[in-house]
C-alpha cells in the first residue's frame, strides 16, 4: 500500500510540473526579450535599411522625371525595373541576415520583415505605375500623375530621413516622429487626389468606345499610385512601432 501511494504521489507531482511548463516558457521568453535590448545588434542592418530607403527616393525621383520629361517614359521605365531588382536584392540580403541573427527575438524579426516588405512595395508600386503608363501609348502625361508624383517623392524623402534616425533613435526620436506625422499627412492628401480622379474617370461622358479601355487603364494607374502612398503610410507606422519599442 505504501509503495502504491508513493507512486501516486510521484505521478501527481509530475502532472504539476507539466502544468507549470507553459508558465516557465513564457517567463524564459520574456527574459530573453528583455535581454535582447542589451545584446550587441548587427549595425549592418542599418546600412541595408538606409540603402533600401535611398532606393525608394530614387524611384520617386524617376517618377518625377516622367512628369518633367514624358518623352523619356520608356527609358525611365527600364531604369525603374533595374532599380526594383536592386531593391529586391537588398531585401533578400536582409532576410538572409535575419536567419542568422541570434540577438533578436522572433517578434523583432517579424517587425523588420514587415518593415522592409512595405518599403520594397513602395518601389514596386512606382515601377508598376510607370509600366502601366507605357501601355497607354499616350502622347501627353495624364494630369493626375503630376499630382501624385510630388506627394510620393516627399513621402519617400520623409521615410528616408526617418530611417536614418534608427541608428541613434534616442538622439533623434523627435525627428523620426515628425517624419512619420508628415508622411501620414501626405497620405491624406493622396486620398483627396484619388477621390477626385476616380470621380472624373467614372462620371465624365464617354465620346468614343475606345475611351472605355483607356479609362480602365488610367483607373488602375490611379489605384496603384494611391496604393503606393498607402505603403508609405504603413512604413511610417512600423517606424513608429520601432520608436515605441525604443529601437530595433
Amino acid at each position: 500500500m505504501v509503495k502504491t501511494e508513493k507512486g501516486k504521489a510521484q505521478k501527481g507531482g509530475g502532472g504539476t510540473r507539466n502544468a507549470n511548463l507553459p508558465v516557465k516558457l513564457f517567463l524564459v521568453n520574456a527574459v530573453l526579450q528583455k535581454m535582447s535590448v542589451f545584446l550587441p545588434h548587427d549595425n549592418n542592418f542599418f546600412d541595408l535599411f538606409e540603402l533600401l530607403a535611398g532606393k525608394a527616393v530614387e524611384a520617386a525621383e524617376l517618377l518625377d522625371k516622367v512628369v518633367t520629361d514624358y518623352s523619356k517614359l520608356s527609358e525611365i521605365s527600364e531604369q525603374l525595373k533595374l532599380l526594383e531588382d536592386e531593391a529586391d536584392s537588398v531585401v533578400h540580403e536582409i532576410i538572409q541576415k535575419l536567419f542568422y541573427d541570434h540577438t533578436r527575438v522572433t517578434e523583432e524579426k517579424g517587425d523588420i520583415r514587415y518593415f522592409i516588405h512595405n518599403l520594397d512595395n513602395v518601389i514596386d508600386g512606382i515601377e508598376k505605375a510607370v509600366v502601366r503608363l507605357t501601355f497607354t501609348q499616350r502622347q501627353t502625361l495624364p494630369e493626375f500623375v503630376g499630382e501624385f508624383s510630388p506627394i510620393i517623392l516627399q513621402a519617400t524623402q520623409e521615410i528616408n530621413t526617418a530611417v536614418g534616425c534608427l541608428r541613434t533613435l534616442s538622439k533623434c526620436e523627435e525627428d523620426l516622429e515628425a517624419c512619420c506625422i508628415r508622411t501620414n499627412e501626405l497620405e491624406n492628401e493622396a486620398d483627396i487626389i484619388n477621390r477626385k480622379c476616380l470621380k472624373k474617370l467614372m462620371t465624365a461622358p464617354v465620346e468614343h468606345p475606345a475611351e472605355v479601355l483607356d479609362r480602365m487603364l488610367l483607373k488602375e494607374i490611379v489605384d496603384i499610385l494611391e496604393g503606393t502612398m498607402d505603403e508609405c503610410e504603413d512604413v511610417a507606422n512600423i517606424l513608429e512601432t520601432f520608436r515605441l519599442k525604443g529601437g530595433i
